[in-house]
């Protein structure tokens, strides 16, 4: 609780600094004896129950940037927050945020490609747990510029663009002393820069705030300058008493079961020989020496207490910090009954995640996830003690709940177009147009449809003369024209080849790099024979499959292009390459010239 060592205690105990007692054959102390000690204090007379009541006086919005596998989101939910966005690069972090929670807006990708200014006074809250890069100190002040290049400066960018009331940023304890307390210097620097003011940040340990670990975390929360003078912070008070191991393992005040069987990692047989002697509680100063010796190596040698080696955890301490794998030789995180590394399950409600929160990926990239969280429930303590600073803003001056909805579909939309490639030659990035599955399901939203009725293309037909092409008279084709060549299946091929066809539906995918209000010519690519007949499109909308046949299926929406025959553009058919998916080419009418002529 305190940061003061086990001998300093257990000297306080011998000298009588503080009285102690045995119970149950372990030497402690009486917490009501120990109140001039301000954490204990602060303890004893804390308002956990009264604060975990809190309720949001109208809906706050948030947004949150590296959001891993949900703990702070999930903690700040808990507390009331409404999250209208959030951001994370890793794959399988991104598929446990929207398995658990498929309501939230999850964009997948780098921070450094999002354009959040469409959401600029809209939003209430920002928060992230940025990474700690090294930064620059070029510049003299250390400020906004020095930390171009480091993920503070996304998060900081956001900022700017966003401009919520209030922003918090988490990050390991260490950071203040960091590059001898010069980033943190920089980052309190760019937040007055910012235009917002900086609450006395505070290391907040996990294990004064209903969890079960030894925990630590830097919490950094700044409120805008015209808001900062009118409202006073107030950090979350602490639980009552310390979890421990046997809360997170067991039925508790935290789980209403036992933890379940879930999958994880296994010790090698020699490893796990060396573990089962070492006891609850226990670390390699409990190995017979030469064991010991064999086990550490090199570290034998090495100063320092090297605690983390060989170490079984106690049912009745609270877990040591954990990290992102359970069987580490450095870090060492046995379970305290059973000679194996701590499961998924075990993991996770350690750092008070839910039994229903599912991670997804490896096992490898589950356990990283739950490593790097922030403890849900220290997330919810402190998310409580915001909502309550948003209730004084809210008193102090009302305001309405904006409507994100349409900011965050723009942000979305942009998004799902781009993806980083890097160029091993010159080992630079760029970024490029990636091709996904188009949802027609939200086309609704993103165009503003009304079912079936509204078109993404409606054009009057232009001057275009009909018929076959050739030398003597040719098609009166716009080659700057976008040119969309689709695949058709042979049940349909009859429509095409005698040029009656008047309607096109596409598969259950579509392209989203292909610009829909862009088109303006179409091809029907029939399979083993290639391209021929130059369609004009005349109306591009939502539909669904076989529209206008007997058997159309009103339930099943597809992309439906709605088209008129201009003529044969080339004697015979040629073949051409399909590039998206072996189905669609998206081109222009001279690009497809040239490649047919080469």
């Amino acid at each position: 609780m305190i940061g003061t060592s086990n001998s300093t205690v257990q000297k306080w105990a011998e000298s009588g600094v503080y009285p102690s007692y045995i119970v149950n054959g372990v030497r402690g102390f009486d917490m009501d004896e120990l109140t001039e000690i301000p954490e204990v204090s602060e303890m004893i007379n804390g308002k956990w129950d009264e604060e975990s009541h809190v309720e949001p006086l109208r809906q706050y919005t948030s947004v949150e940037l590296f959001a891993g596998g949900g703990g702070l989101a999930l903690g700040m939910s808990l507390a009331g927050f409404h999250h209208v966005l959030l951001n994370e690069f890793d794959t399988s972090a991104c598929k446990t945020l929207r398995t658990n929670r498929p309501d939230w807006n999850v964009i997948e990708g780098d921070v450094r490609h999002i354009d959040f200014t469409p959401l600029r006074d809209k939003v209430d809250f920002l928060s992230g747990g940025f990474p700690c890069q090294a930064f620059s100190y070029a510049g003299k002040q250390g400020g906004f510029n020095d930390t171009r290049g480091t993920l503070f400066f996304e998060l900081a960018r956001a900022v700017t663009e966003i401009r919520p009331k209030v922003f918090m940023g988490e990050n390991v304890k260490g950071l203040t002393s960091h590059e001898d307390g010069k980033t943190f210097d920089t980052i309190c620097n760019v937040i007055k820069e910012l235009g917002y003011t900086l609450v006395e940040p505070r290391v907040l340990k996990a294990i004064m705030y209903q969890v079960p670990q030894k925990r630590e975390r830097l919490i950094l929360i700044a409120i805008r300058n015209d808001i900062a003078k009118r409202v006073q912070f107030h950090w979350p008070s602490p639980y009552e008493r310390v979890l421990t191991l046997r809360d997170a393992l067991y039925k508790s005040v935290i789980f209403d079961t036992d933890v379940p069987k879930s999958e994880g990692v296994k010790y090698p047989e020699k490893k796990q020989r060396v573990l089962e002697l070492v006891p609850q509680g226990g670390d390699w100063r409990d190995l017979p020496e030469d064991v010991a010796r064999e086990y550490m190596g090199g570290s034998w040698l090495l100063g320092g207490g090297k605690t983390g080696m060989a170490r079984r955890l106690s049912l009745d301490e609270p877990s040591l910090t954990l990290t992102c794998a359970p069987a580490q030789k450095q870090t060492e995180r046995c379970h305290p009954l059973k000679t194996r590394p701590l499961t998924i399950r075990e993991y996770a409600r350690i750092q008070t995640f839910p039994d229903y929160w599912n991670f997804q990926g490896t096992m490898t990239s589950k356990y990283k996830q739950i490593g790097n969280a922030v403890p849900v429930n220290l997330a919810w303590a402190i998310g409580r003690s915001l909502i309550r600073l948003f209730n004084d803003i809210q008193t102090e001056h009302p305001s309405e709940t904006q409507d994100c909805t349409a900011a965050v579909r723009e942000i979305m939309h942009k998004q799902s177009h781009l993806v980083e490639v890097k160029d091993n030659k010159t080992q630079t990035s760029k970024v490029e147009a990636v091709c996904t599955q188009l949802n027609f399901l939200d086309l609704f939203d993103q165009y503003e449809l009304e079912p079936i009725a509204q078109n993404f293309i409606v054009r009057e037909d232009p001057e275009i003369e009909y018929g076959k092409t050739s030398k003597k008279k040719p098609l009166n084709v716009d080659l700057a024209k976008n040119l969309l060549i689709c695949n058709v299946k042979k049940d349909n091929w009859e429509q095409y080849l005698d040029g009656s066809a008047k309607i096109y539906y596409t598969g259950k995918k579509f392209p989203t790099t292909v610009a829909l209000n862009k088109l303006y010519y179409f091809m029907p690519y029939l399979s083993g024979k290639g391209i021929r007949d130059l369609y004009y499109i005349k109306i591009a909308r939502l539909g669904y499959r076989k529209e206008g046949q007997e058997n159309e299926d009103k339930n099943d929406l597809r992309l439906v292009f709605e088209i008129e025959r201009v003529g044969q553009l080339f004697d015979d058919y040629k073949k051409v390459k399909l590039e998206i998916w072996r189905t669609f080419t998206d081109t222009t009418m001279e690009k497809i010239q040239e490649q047919i002529a080469v």
